[in-house]
């Protein structure tokens, strides 16, 4: 039986092609557009029920767009769900990646939350994994123009070139956690 690797999240993780990535898993994407740190406190049944042998997340910046939160408060809303998945998944890998870059205003709060969390998320023994540099442009806090497919209007959302770049990072942690080479089954 294949090993379950369950992603969660908003937009950007939903968007990924995890399942033609990951083919010898079971892959389980509870990420959904437009999801805030509150709607992922809704899907943690779910997720729990979903036995995930690997949970991968990652969520907060529709907290900032859409919800116009501030930097203190996604803070709290992103730590609140590390807290909870760790609590209720106690014994389940969970690589929590940090937020991405984006091309507008909120990029530098992404900073800014992502420093916070680290801590946190390596103290209750999950895997972070910093998605912030792998896409940021070298020059400045923003996502860097190829990985962005959208860069004039929300700046957030990646292309398929975005995609791999967080992926040929993913790819290693998965292998080590689940003891499998994603890339060659």
């Amino acid at each position: 039986m294949a090993q379950r690797i369950t992603f969660a999240g908003d937009s950007i993780v939903h968007g990924g092609p995890w399942q033609e990535w990951l083919p010898d898993y079971a892959v389980t994407n509870f990420a959904v557009p437009g999801h805030t740190t509150s709607d992922l406190n809704e899907l943690s049944d779910a997720i729990v029920e979903s036995k995930p042998q690997l949970l991968i997340v990652m969520i907060g910046t529709n907290d900032f767009g859409k919800c116009r939160l501030s930097e203190g408060e996604v803070i709290q809303n992103v730590l609140t769900q590390i807290r909870k998945l760790r609590a209720l998944l106690p014994d389940t890998p969970i690589i929590w990646s940090s937020l991405s870059p984006r091309s507008d205003e909120f990029s530098e709060s992404m900073v800014a939350v992502n420093a916070a969390i680290k801590p946190v998320i390596e103290g209750l023994e999950m895997t972070y994994l910093d998605v912030f540099t792998l896409l940021k442009d070298p020059e400045k806090n923003v996502i860097e123009r190829v990985y962005c497919e959208d860069p004039d209007s929300f700046g957030l959302h990646l292309t398929r070139s975005g995609y791999q770049a967080w992926f040929v990072a993913l790819a290693p942690l998965i292998s080590q956690i689940l003891r499998r080479d994603p890339f060659n089954g």
